[in-house]
């Protein structure tokens, strides 16, 4: 049995650059959009989580006092979405006016809640529409994965439409998941550069927690059973996807690479390229209070700066082939602010982004993006000098055809 589990969907999306004021301005007509601002007492968990610069880039509003927010609710949209553009990151709440309740599978009847929605944009236009989930009732891990299987996909063009009949939103302001998928589109706008840019594929990342009864993990639970969970619930399958062996499950769960900075043999951390897990016991008592709220506060928005920083070398490699040197500029700033920046200093912290790094590939990303960086830049000087050559070339040829020619006049 679960006693407490939640999951975040994240869909990344890129808004053009020269359109990213014009679609903030769209969020902040939308009645249901509101810009978050962050207090440092009510956030005091993030303000002293995050370093200084990384606080300032992703969080501006902890600059901003009650005065400066009342004059800022006083503009009006146009004036709000030139000052928001200006600034690195802007993070909304989709207000919704009732949990939206829905139904996984006619026939087994998993029950859930959307309980959140956010939309994160960065100024470089790459954003996140994020769905926070809840299931309902007496639900057993395996509805867990099996909705999360499920749901991940809803929006994928893969999707088989008649899988849409075993998924009832039962709510005034969803119908069925039809509207959830019409929702993003209207939320995220144009995919053009999302597809040319290479960045998500129609499926949500997944990131999820999950607290089982000490009934089903403690001392006595047989490692086998529990790690073929554990993989399961890793890798986003099914409840009836084909068991694994134990050595493969402890392979690759990246059980010995993070451990729990609570020190209880009860908190197991998952990756892979597209999920992030949590997997714990309730034999612990802060395994289902203290640990979910920092698993999705600080962990969850540094996991969203890391699938950031990802997008974005993903977009530059795809604006070097087209527009160099709105894209240099675009490095160079990314690697000035972002990359050689410091997230926190907390121990535990560092050694997260540092699986999640690896898992994107994001090091290797950034040296070969840095390598064709190099050799885009020298092409594109040597090209230019060829271009000023050659019209120095024809300014001097004019020029001395007018003086042949003055000279000429002049003789006769």
């Amino acid at each position: 049995m679960t006693k407490y589990q939640y999951t975040y969907f994240i869909y990344p999306y890129v808004i053009d650059e020269k359109e990213y004021k014009k679609y903030l301005q769209g969020l902040l007509r939308n009645k249901k959009c509101k810009i978050r601002f962050f207090d440092k007492q009510k956030d005091i968990h993030l303000y002293t989580y995050f370093l200084p610069s990384i606080r300032e880039y992703m969080f501006w509003s902890f600059g901003l006092n009650k005065v400066g927010i009342r004059d800022f609710e006083k503009m009006d949209s146009t004036l709000k979405a030139t000052m928001l553009s200006e600034h690195d990151c802007n993070i909304f709440n989709y207000e919704l006016t009732e949990n939206l309740q829905g139904k996984v599978d006619k026939e087994s009847g998993i029950f859930f809640e959307i309980s959140e929605i956010k939309i994160i944009c960065f100024k470089s236009g790459v954003c996140f529409l994020m769905f926070k989930t809840n299931l309902e009732g007496n639900s057993g891990f395996s509805d867990l994965l099996n909705f999360n299987y499920k749901f991940r996909e809803i929006n994928s063009l893969s999707y088989n439409l008649k899988d849409y009949e075993n998924i009832k939103i039962q709510s005034s302001s969803f119908k069925n998941v039809k509207d959830i998928s019409m929702l993003i589109k209207e939320l995220t706008g144009k995919e053009t550069i999302s597809k040319k840019a290479n960045i998500g594929n129609d499926k949500f990342f997944v990131y999820s927690y999950a607290c089982l009864d000490q009934k089903d993990w403690n001392e006595n639970t047989e490692s086998d059973a529990l790690n073929n969970l554990f993989e399961k619930y890793r890798s986003v399958q099914p409840a009836n996807s084909q068991m694994i062996d134990d050595e493969y499950a402890t392979k690759n769960s990246n059980i010995e690479e993070i451990k729990s900075v609570y020190k209880n043999q009860y908190i197991r951390y998952g990756f892979t390229m597209s999920s992030t897990v949590l997997f714990t016991s309730n034999i612990n008592t802060t395994n289902f209070t203290v640990v979910p709220q920092k698993f999705e506060s600080e962990y969850l928005y540094m996991y969203i700066l890391i699938l950031y920083k990802k997008m974005t070398l993903n977009k530059l490699n795809y604006q070097f082939k087209n527009k160099f040197k709105e894209a240099e500029k675009g490095f160079l700033d990314f690697a000035k602010r972002l990359w050689i920046q410091d997230i926190t200093n907390e121990e535990f912290g560092n050694r997260l982004e540092k699986v999640w790094n690896e898992k994107l590939d994001i090091e290797n990303t950034f040296v070969k993006l840095k390598s064709e960086y190099d050799v885009t830049y020298k092409k594109y000087n040597v090209e230019e000098l060829n271009k000023n050559n050659i019209v120095t070339l024809v300014i001097v040829a004019v020029i001395l055809v007018v003086n042949v020619i003055a000279i000429w006049i002049a003789q006769k």
